[in-house]
């Protein structure tokens, strides 16, 4: 569903993009659909997140040599970690998940020699944290270098305390972090279309709660400090040259920040 309100258009590598091509996604599927009917533009929400995403991940990579190491928590079948692996083919990538790891694996694998790929897909479970550090460890990840973290995309889902386990043991120095807005920060017309979004991803999925945040809420929670704030409006103005959808910060319910030791 995510992947096919992304679309090729915020990916700039070739592999990115015939991998997407490679995905055969159907619009048919009745997850999007549905939300489409909530919000015929929540395709922008997508695209303008993974924009700030990408656009947070180079600024990181492009000013911070230390960081040498990106973990992408809940990774599933998105590009981005492909993506990043061509645009900086010297960082070496780790892509986590319960499931799709082995699936994403055998689809490069049909796209041509991956030996020289600098990118491990590991199957693993985000809730049990010495779980994770075990399976990093085993694909030569190094608690000793610098790691950007990237949390997007599942947020909403993880309970606060498993989310702050999870940061605690990975240690990074940066994390790329992407959220729902608490109520009071967003317009009421527009939080009822988050509201019944996440409602109805919530119960065909079984979540037992959608978690919400404010700035200070994850900056306490994660004992981070926020070093860049996008929200909607920033995003689509840096994307699209102009705000159609999100003329005001209230207007938007999902922001991407990129948080670091201050």
């Amino acid at each position: 569903m995510v992947l096919l309100w992304a679309g090729e258009d915020i990916y700039r590598t070739v592999i990115a993009k015939d991998y997407l091509r490679k995905l055969k996604l159907n619009s048919k599927n009745s997850f999007y659909q549905q939300c489409n009917k909530i919000c015929s533009y929540y395709d922008e929400v997508i695209k303008n997140r993974k924009f700030g995403v990408l656009n947070l991940v180079n600024k990181c990579f492009t000013s911070n040599e230390k960081i040498t190491q990106l973990i992408i928590a809940g990774a599933g079948l998105d590009p981005l970690g492909i993506e990043v692996n061509d645009l900086y083919p010297d960082i070496k990538v780790f892509e986590l998940d319960y499931e799709n790891m082995e699936t994403k694996f055998n689809l490069l694998t049909v796209l041509g020699d991956i030996s020289k790929l600098n990118i491990s897909f590991i199957t693993t479970n985000l809730l049990n944290p010495s779980e994770v550090v075990k399976s990093l460890t085993e694909h030569e990840w190094s608690s000793e270098q610098s790691t950007l973290l990237i949390l997007e995309g599942i947020s909403y889902y993880l309970p606060r305390k498993s989310l702050q386990d999870f940061i605690k043991v990975i240690n990074p120095a940066q994390v790329v972090f992407e959220f729902l807005k608490v109520k009071g920060e967003i317009n009421s017309e527009n939080n009822k279309i988050a509201e019944q979004v996440f409602k109805f991803i919530s119960d065909s999925c079984s979540f037992p709660e959608i978690v919400r945040y404010s700035h200070s809420q994850f900056e306490e929670l994660f004992n981070l400090t926020v070093l860049k704030r996008y929200g909607m409006k920033k995003l689509e103005r840096m994307r699209r040259g102009t705000n159609k959808y999100f003329p005001t910060e209230e207007s938007g319910w999902i922001e991407v920040c990129l948080l670091g030791r201050g």
